[in-house]
């Protein structure tokens, strides 16, 4: 679900070798570090979670609350197989994840995008999220985005 992805937008957005070689380590940092280590990372970590979403007896979608502080979670690992894509796997995910925050007592999410998923940074916009900050990456296209949610 993820290599896949990632392979594809490093291919079609990232324009050099060393910004690809940079998005790889950081995509191999994410699957041998927290995703290879969901309870370490997320069930054991106080004010984290994850969950996963199944259709028809398959894994299609995840997602991660990672609490910052007190204050703030960062929403993580948000990602739907394209399979299920436009099913509501996403805004369920997302609804269990927000409800956990709100009952954990956390003053707002964020979530990291970048400027090629426009996508999910329309997803997050229509679900309230606004955006907080961008970083620009010199001599390639990409743009994160950091939006966030009041709850």
């Amino acid at each position: 679900m993820f290599v896949h992805a990632q392979d594809d937008f490093a291919g079609s957005y990232l324009h050099n070798d060393a910004d690809r070689e940079g998005f790889r380590e950081y995509l191999d940092g994410a699957l041998t570090h927290d995703l290879a280590h969901i309870e370490q990372s997320y069930l054991l970590r106080r004010g984290s979670n994850f969950w996963m979403a199944e259709l028809e007896g398959q894994v299609v979608g995840c997602i991660g609350a990672y609490r910052r502080d007190e204050e703030e979670v960062e929403i993580r690992r948000l990602a739907v197989d394209r399979s299920a894509r436009r099913k509501g796997v996403a805004s369920r995910l997302l609804d269990e994840a927000e409800e956990f925050c709100r009952d954990a007592g956390y003053a707002r999410t964020i979530v990291w995008t970048s400027n090629h998923m426009s996508a999910a940074i329309g997803f997050l916009k229509h679900r309230g999220y606004h955006e907080l900050e961008d970083h620009a990456f010199p001599h390639t296209s990409l743009t994160l985005y950091l939006y966030g949610l009041e709850l």
